[in-house]
Formats: C-alpha cells, sequence, structure tokens
C-alpha cells in the first residue's frame, strides 16, 4: 500500500486541531474569536460532535474572514512564511487533498527563504488564499461525510443561531443589516419552535414581517400553493405532470413586476422553440384576479394577444461547471398594479409532457424568488404510476436544509425520506429568496431502505 493511498480527506475537525497544532499553534480561544462564537461550539467543532455541518459557518460565509483573520495572528515576517510553509507541507503530507489545493500547498512550501518585502506580500495573498483553501475543502469534506444524515440541526448550529438573535434582539437595533442578519436565523425551518428559551417567539416573527413590509421596492407572496400529479409511461419512456398552482403576491410599488415561472427539462432539446413549446405544454390555463391572462394583460398593454401560450420562451441554459447545456421553458408575463400595496392572485394549470430520461427527468428543483409568508408544495404519483416509482423530497433554504415535510405543522425534525404516493412539503411563517427543494423519483424496486 503505497503512502498516498493511506491519507484521508483533510476534515474540518482534523482542520482545526492542525492549526492549534505545530507550527501554527493557535490558541481555541483565538479561533473562536475568528469565527465570531464561543470556545465551547469550537470545541464541539473539533470534536465532530456533529451531525451536520453548521451552515453559519459556510465558506462563502465566514471563509475569507476567516483565512485573514488567522494570517493576521502573526506579524508579516519571514518566520512567519516559514511557518505557514511548514504547515503546508504537512497538509500536502498527511492529507488526501484536491489538486486545487495541493497546488496551492505545493507553492507555498516552496517559499522558505524570503525577505520582509516578499512576507508581506505573501501575508496578503497566497497565505491566505491557501488557508481559505484548506477551510473550503475540510468544510466540504464534512458535510459530505455527513450528507446521509437525516437530522437536520445540531447542538452547534443551535448555539450559533441563538448567540445571532440573541445579539440583535438585545440591542433592539432593527436597521436593514441586522434585520438580514435575524433572517439568516429565522427562516431556517421551524426556528420559531427552539426560540422561546431567548425571547418570545412572536416577537422574532414580528421582526421578520417588518424587515420584508420594510423592502418597499420588492414584492412578497402571501401565500404560493403548487399540487403536481405525476405520470410516468409504462415503458418508461414519457412522463406527464399535471400541475395546478395558486398564489398571492402583494405588489408594493406601482411599477409594472414580472412574474416568471419556470420549467426546466434538464436536458438539452435541438428542436425549433415552437416546436418544443407545441410538444411539451398542454391544457395551459392562467387567470390574474380570476381574469383570463389574455383578457388581462390585452386591457393592461392595449395588446391583441389570443392565446397564454404566447408568453412561453424557451432559452438554453449553460453550465460553465459541469460544461453542459440545458433546455428551460419560461412562461413570463406582467403584473400591472392600481394602488401600491396591491393583492393580486394568481392561477395557473397546465399538462407538462417529456421524454423520460432515466437519472435526469426524475429530478427536479424549486426556489422562490420573493419572500412568502406561506410555501407549500404538493406531489402525488397516479395509480399506475405509484405501484413502480416513489417520490423523495430534499429541502434547502439559504443557511440550512430543513423545514417541515408533514401534514403535522408541530413536528420537530425534517423527513426527507420519500413516500411511493403523496409528498407534502410546507414552509411556515416566511419562507425567504432561495428557500426551495429537490424533488427526485426512483424505482421502488431500487429503493432499499428509502421508504
Amino acid at each position: 500500500m503505497n503512502a498516498k493511498s493511506m491519507k484521508k480527506a483533510l476534515l474540518f475537525n482534523d482542520f482545526l486541531t492542525s492549526l492549534s497544532g505545530e507550527p501554527l499553534e493557535i490558541k481555541y480561544k483565538h479561533l473562536a474569536r475568528i469565527f465570531h462564537v464561543s470556545e465551547s461550539t469550537v470545541s464541539k467543532l473539533r470534536h465532530a460532535k456533529l451531525n451536520k455541518m453548521p451552515s453559519a459557518m459556510h465558506p462563502d460565509v465566514i471563509g475569507a474572514g476567516f483565512a485573514q483573520g488567522v494570517v493576521q495572528s502573526f506579524a508579516p515576517s519571514g518566520s512567519t512564511v516559514r511557518r505557514f510553509s511548514a504547515y503546508a507541507r504537512m497538509i500536502c503530507d498527511s492529507y488526501l487533498i484536491s489538486e486545487k489545493l495541493e497546488n496551492a500547498a505545493s507553492a507555498l512550501a516552496a517559499a522558505v527563504s524570503v525577505d520582509d518585502d516578499a512576507a508581506k506580500k505573501l501575508c496578503l495573498a497566497e497565505i491566505p488564499q491557501f488557508i481559505r483553501c484548506c477551510y473550503e475543502e475540510a468544510y466540504a469534506n464534512s458535510e459530505m461525510d455527513f450528507s446521509g444524515s437525516m437530522v437536520s440541526r445540531c447542538s452547534a448550529q443551535t448555539d450559533i443561531l441563538y448567540q445571532k438573535i440573541c445579539d440583535v434582539i438585545n440591542r433592539d437595533t432593527f436597521d436593514d443589516a441586522k434585520l438580514r442578519q435575524l433572517l439568516n436565523v429565522v427562516y431556517a425551518a421551524n426556528i420559531r419552535r427552539q426560540i422561546d428559551t431567548v425571547a418570545d417567539r412572536r416577537s422574532v416573527v414580528d421582526l421578520v414581517d417588518r424587515f420584508v413590509q420594510n423592502q418597499a421596492g420588492e414584492p412578497f407572496y402571501n401565500y404560493v400553493h403548487r399540487s403536481e400529479v405525476i405520470s410516468i409511461s409504462e415503458d418508461a419512456a414519457q412522463m406527464v405532470r399535471t400541475i395546478k398552482g395558486r398564489q398571492q403576491i402583494v405588489l408594493q410599488t406601482l411599477r409594472p413586476q414580472e412574474i416568471v415561472l419556470r420549467q426546466s427539462l434538464n436536458h438539452y432539446v435541438d428542436m425549433p422553440d415552437e416546436e418544443i413549446i407545441r410538444s411539451t405544454f398542454r391544457k395551459f390555463t392562467c387567470t390574474i384576479n380570476h381574469i383570463p391572462i389574455v383578457k388581462y394583460l390585452n386591457m393592461r398593454e392595449n395588446a391583441h394577444y389570443t392565446s397564454a401560450e404566447q408568453f412561453l420562451t424557451v432559452r438554453q441554459v449553460h453550465d460553465h461547471i459541469g460544461g453542459t447545456t440545458s433546455t428551460e421553458m419560461d412562461f413570463r408575463f406582467r403584473l400591472y398594479p392600481g394602488v401600491a400595496g396591491e393583492t393580486v392572485n394568481i392561477s395557473y394549470e397546465y399538462c407538462f409532457i417529456t421524454p423520460f430520461i432515466e437519472n435526469i427527468s426524475c429530478n427536479y428543483s424549486f426556489s422562490l424568488f420573493y419572500p412568502c409568508k406561506f410555501l407549500e408544495h404538493e406531489f402525488a404519483l397516479d395509480e399506475k404510476t405509484k405501484k413502480k416509482w416513489g417520490i423523495q423530497v430534499k429541502l434547502f433554504t439559504p443557511m440550512t436544509t430543513s423545514a417541515c415535510t408533514s401534514e403535522c405543522s408541530d413536528e420537530l425534525i425534517v423527513q426527507s425520506g420519500g413516500t411511493s404516493d403523496l409528498k407534502r412539503i410546507t414552509f411556515y411563517d416566511w419562507a425567504m429568496p432561495g428557500t426551495g427543494y429537490f424533488r427526485n423519483l426512483y424505482e421502488l424496486k431500487y429503493a432499499g431502505g428509502r421508504e
């Protein structure tokens, strides 16, 4: 067995332990200050007493700041460069790391004898970049390590959330920046049930409501409800989704507001746009305040539309990371409020027919564009389909992957394992932009322990 095969991936607790060991020897008290958490929280992270990586420590949130804090713990000198050079060699020798991190570590490991000017440049750029790469990789490895767990919150994450809540409420400052910080806590699903020990739950929900209302230039939803019945043909060649939706949006300004309902085909379709629309959509209807959309827009825009299909467009979306292209379809139109704060009801119904491509057509994702007071989506399989197929739904918000997924609103934990016929997901109180879910279809014969 070679040395490389004996290495293990860099996990987050290993990363913290390595920072406190030679050659850096950063004290946990100082690491806690950089993280803006307590020493006990860092201790829990270090000992991996977690069921899920804390989303509040996601590299996008704190990675750059953490890297700068670590490097600024040392004077920008030649001896500091030697410390980090030795640390980079240790990371290369001890862990199985990505090519990106290995390149950053190798470049830094070679920087041993430098003058003070060169040391200052390294401390401003290469060293923080290397530490951030370590942070990102350690976080990602640990997050993947916990990916099989259905527990959505852990004690360390709860500690962090409580600290943020207490900070905001105790200071009693409600400017946008503080309220945004609070939202990162509150719209994590079910947090309203955990918050009673630090503050009155109603007051926190009122703060969120106040924040949304204060965003005077942006609309928000009072509710979004959608149901979907899925049918897969006997030969698994075609999938038909019958979708019905109702949503109530509040337009806080008088300016026209564009609404987009989006459907992805999850693969590239090489056909003219008109043919894609004609072959994919059936029985498309939409009303605005109970007025057919064609009539509504003809009145507001002084136009001569004849069918709802005229508002369907096709676009090709390029994934520059994966190097793939997929086809998406948008139903795009404008709302024209008569007064600021007007409530508009939108209802729609259609059949969405696509070829069934295994491991592609099975997947669907949805996310909110605007804040929503109450979000609920239901999924069902028709009688013949549910004999062979099941549904699995996994939820996400910008901060965590938790929410209510059952009809019981008092349920405290997430249920992400699919059932074979019906699935309902519900976000109570406020769901913020970026909140949504992944829906996956799977064959029951391969389900294993999923049911």
